[in-house]
C-alpha cells in the first residue's frame, strides 16, 4: 500500500527470530540465532587494554570474523584470563554485528631490577611489559631480587617481603604510595621508602604491620611539615602510636619550629 513504509524483509526476519528466541529456552534460542547469517560478526572491539596492544588481545581471543555474535564466548574469556597481564575478561554482543572484548588488566606494583627493570605484581609475578614501550610511573624496588626459573616470579626473600609491605601501603592509601620513589626493607624491621622530591620529607620508615590509623598519622605529619614550610630528612613511623620527625640540616639551621 502506498504511503506506508515497508519493513525490509531481512530486518523483519531478524526481529522475528529474536522474538521467537526470547520466548524459548536460552540454549535453544542461542543455537538458532548462531545459524542466522545476518548475525555474523563484522567488527570486534577491544576495550580496557592499556599495557597490551589490542592486536595482542585479538590474537589471544582467536575469534574469527565469520563467527556469530550469539556464540557462547565463555571459553574465550577463560583463555584471555590466562594471560599474565589480564585479570579477567568479558566478551559479549553489541548490536547485530559487533563483538566487544572488555579486559581488566592487572596493576603493576613496582619495578624490580633482575637485572633489567621489570614490572612486578604484589605476589612477585613478573609482567611481560616493556618499560621502554609502555610508560610506567612506578616506584623501584631496590632490594636484591632473584627469579625462580620455574614460576618466572621472584624467589622468596627480602624482595618479596618488601613487595608485600608496599602492597599493603598501596591498599591502605594509594595516594601515599604514589609519592614513593623507591623502597626496600629497613635495616632492622619494616619498610624504608624514599619519597619524591615534591614531598616535605626525604624518607619514610614504616612498620611491617600497617593500619589506617598509622597511615593517617603519616599523612597528617606530611601535611604539617608542608604547612610549616620545613623539610624532614626522615619520618619514623615504626614506634607505637607516635611519629618521630628528624628535620633536615637546612631546616634545623633556619630555626623554623616544628
Amino acid at each position: 500500500m502506498k504511503g506506508r513504509s515497508a519493513l525490509p524483509r531481512t530486518a523483519f526476519l531478524v526481529g522475528l527470530l529474536v522474538v521467537v528466541a526470547g520466548g524459548a529456552s536460552v540454549t535453544w534460542g542461542r543455537r538458532v540465532l548462531t545459524r542466522v547469517p545476518a548475525f555474523k560478526a563484522r567488527t570486534i572491539e577491544v576495550v580496557g587494554a592499556r599495557w597490551l596492544a589490542p592486536d595482542a588481545v585479538l590474537r589471544r581471543a582467536a575469534i574469527g570474523r565469520q563467527v556469530s555474535v550469539w556464540q557462547d564466548f565463555s571459553s574465550v574469556e577463560v583463555a584471555l584470563a590466562r594471560h599474565p597481564i589480564i585479570e579477567d575478561a568479558e566478551v559479549h554482543r553489541v548490536g547485530l554485528n559487533t563483538i566487544r572484548i572488555v579486559v581488566r588488566e592487572v596493576t603493576p606494583l613496582a619495578l624490580v631490577g633482575v637485572p633489567d627493570l621489570r614490572p612486578v605484581r604484589s605476589d612477585g609475578t613478573l609482567l611481560p611489559i616493556d618499560p621502554l614501550q609502555a610508560p610506567l610511573d612506578l616506584p623501584v624496588l631496590t632490594a636484591p631480587a632473584e627469579i625462580d626459573a620455574e614460576s618466572k616470579a621472584l624467589k622468596d626473600g627480602a624482595a618479596r617481603r618488601a613487595l608485600e609491605m608496599f602492597a599493603r601501603l598501596r591498599d591502605l592509601d594509594p595516594g601515599l604510595a604514589a609519592v614513593v620513589s623507591d623502597f626496600d626493607l629497613a635495616a632492622s624491621d619494616g619498610l624504608m621508602a624514599n619519597l619524591l622530591l615534591s614531598q616535605p620529607a626525604r624518607r619514610l620508615a614504616l612498620p611491617s604491620r600497617m593500619d589506617e590509623k598509622l597511615v593517617g598519622r603519616v599523612r597528617a605529619t606530611l601535611a604539617d611539615l608542608r604547612n610549616r614550610g620545613v623539610e624532614a630528612s626522615l619520618i619514623e613511623a615504626r614506634y607505637a602510636d607516635q611519629v618521630v620527625v628528624r628535620l633536615s640540616h637546612s631546616s634545623r639551621e633556619s630555626g623554623r619550629p616544628l
